[in-house]
């Protein structure tokens, strides 16, 4: 039987309904010929929140989308990470981002490499707006003609990826995302870092132009200079990793354990 998995992602005042970017988001998820899974959206106390629950929740989707609302003060893609993790209905979980557009076979070709302690992380390539209206527009065929769309800057590794995937017993093992990184940026490398301490082996996908089904959605910067604030002040806590357990004091992703 296949296995069930979830896919996770966060968000805060990201998701618009009316927006190009949600709706392929949501159309990408949709569209992808392994379909045991399911979405889970956990919000950080979005405007929109109760227009997007009654949406996801009055609309029959091939694929499953729950949205579930977590209340922090400072968003954190960390902290949201780990609600999902520690939500999801399926072992298998990976965690990625409201921005993204994913081939048709991204999630069959992650369910295909999984294997238990082992981290899957896929690489990103970055879409140029030029590109990406046309995408929209359907002058270019994102379902049927991929090659066409791969155009733009791939994510190095030392940046580390826009998926991670585990089965929850490595989640657990590594107590998820270190939830001291705030707003977002270091937290993935950081996972790496303890998984490898841990023992758990990674996978890389999308390492070339040929094998990239990842893509992201090019986007207004809300608040750039408050998120390179936060990127600077993450980067310094890299330096101080010294257990492949996160999160010791007390819980994590809302849970105390």
């Amino acid at each position: 039987m296949e296995p069930l998995l979830t896919i996770t992602a966060s968000n805060k005042n990201r998701l618009d309904l009316n927006s190009p970017a949600t709706q392929w988001f949501i159309k990408s998820i949709q569209w992808q010929d392994y379909d045991n899974f399911e979405l889970l959206i956990v919000d950080s106390d979005s405007k929109n929140y109760e227009e997007l629950k009654t949406y996801f929740s009055s609309n029959k989707f091939k694929i499953p989308i729950r949205i579930i609302q977590h209340k922090i003060d400072l968003f954190s893609r960390s902290e949201l990470n780990n609600v999902g993790i520690r939500n999801a209905r399926g072992q298998w979980i990976g965690c990625t981002d409201v921005d993204m557009v994913y081939a048709k076979n991204f999630v069959s070709t992650v369910v295909r490499a999984s294997e238990k302690n082992c981290l899957i992380v896929s690489r990103t390539m970055y879409w140029k707006k030029a590109l990406q209206d046309k995408i929209y527009s359907g002058a270019l065929d994102f379902l049927n003609n991929i090659d066409s769309c791969k155009v733009g800057k791939i994510k190095k590794r030392s940046s580390a990826g826009g998926f991670e995937y585990m089965h929850i017993e490595s989640w657990s093992k590594v107590r998820g995302f270190d939830e001291k990184y705030r707003v977002w940026g270091s937290e993935d490398r950081d996972l790496l870092t303890r998984t490898e301490m841990a023992g758990i082996k990674t996978k890389w996908l999308g390492e070339n132009i040929e094998t990239i089904m990842l893509f992201h959605q090019e986007h207004i910067k809300k608040d750039i200079k408050n998120d390179l604030e936060w990127q600077e002040k993450n980067k310094k806590l890299l330096n101080n990793i010294k257990d492949y357990r996160a999160n010791l004091s007390g819980g994590w992703g809302g849970i105390k354990d």
